[in-house]
């Protein structure tokens, strides 16, 4: 595919000129993708605010009218703001490498890595952000259940392949002298979408909590907090063993869901200080999952400084690995 894009031409007196041509069907999926980012963040803006054509009430209503021991405090939900600039963040450079050049093609081409799966990926999120958001206004609990783990689908698709494609063409980055990309891409691409993954994940658990608290009896509306957290701390335990023994060098720099979930975990006890002091059991379990969490995190540290000093890890040396 890549060859295609560059023609070279031999000019008199052995003078070589390149000519690079752009692929219109990725150059079309990267603009079609900030246009539906753009499309979701007004639809996200109308829902904060509620009370308008679109939405009977705000997203935080809601939240507040159907509370549950899972609902971290307020201030953790700016973590959406947080994760949309992270998306902004990486269609900016996936825009930016459009014109940027390579001996091989523009970058966005060659080295491949931004392929055009993720950016339909990453429509079809947006979209689903957006009918998820409506359903949660109508009250539809089970249905927005279903289309936001959905989602959560769809972007840890588009995580699978960012480390994918990295991994895979990463020394192309090398042999084209433009190494500080691998940093960029691990960053922005793949720290991002693994943050939106993991906060999708969360935001999955509070609503399967709501929409199974409101099916339960009173008497049993604390499994439904239960059984969420034990869902969120298996996703979170497959993840740090997929980080740490199944794919080590690959998501060696993906870091970004621990910060998601202790602010997550933080949030929900700060919140509910009080039913933890009354010994309440889901409180306790978010305590002892967070406790967890941080000793997972430490052997990560750990694992992660001992590959890095052995250079079985890509390092700062050898941003490809050896």
């Amino acid at each position: 595919m890549t060859a295609a894009l560059v023609l070279v031409k031999t000019l008199p007196g052995n003078t070589i000129e390149t000519h690079y041509r752009h692929d219109d069907g990725i150059i079309a999926s990267i603009f079609v993708a900030l246009l539906s980012f753009i499309f979701t963040c007004i639809i996200n803006g109308l829902a904060r605010r509620g009370s308008n054509k679109l939405f009977k009430k705000s997203t935080a209503q809601i939240s507040d009218e159907n509370p549950s021991e899972f609902t971290p405090a307020s201030p953790t939900f700016s973590i959406w703001g947080l994760v949309y600039t992270w998306q902004l963040v990486f269609l900016v450079y996936s825009i930016v490498n459009i014109w940027r050049k390579t001996d091989d093609g523009f970058l966005y081409i060659h080295p491949y890595t931004l392929h055009a799966a993720i950016f339909i990926l990453f429509i079809v999120n947006m979209f689903l952000n957006s009918f998820w958001l409506i359903l949660w206004d109508r009250f539809k609990f089970g249905l927005s259940a279903c289309v936001i783990y959905v989602m959560l689908t769809t972007i840890v698709g588009i995580c699978v392949l960012d480390h994918i494609f990295l991994w895979q063409q990463r020394w192309d980055f090398i042999q084209l002298n433009i190494s500080g990309d691998i940093w960029a891409m691990c960053f922005i691409a793949l720290n991002g979408h693994a943050a939106y993954s993991a906060w999708l994940l969360v935001a999955a658990s509070l609503n399967l909590t709501i929409w199974l608290k409101r099916k339960l009896l009173v008497n049993f509306e604390g499994w439904a907090t239960t059984f969420s957290l034990i869902l969120l701390s298996i996703g979170i335990i497959v993840y740090w063993i997929l980080e740490n023994f199944i794919f080590p060098s690959q998501m060696a720099y993906t870091w970004s869901p621990w910060l998601i979930w202790f602010l997550t975990f933080a949030g929900i006890l700060s919140k509910h200080r009080r039913l933890l002091l009354q010994k309440s059991f889901n409180q306790i379990f978010v305590l002892t999952i967070t406790c967890v969490c941080f000793g997972l995190f430490i052997i990560r540290v750990i694992l992660f400084s001992i590959r890095y000093s052995r250079e079985e890890i890509p390092t700062g040396l050898h941003p490809a690995g050896l």
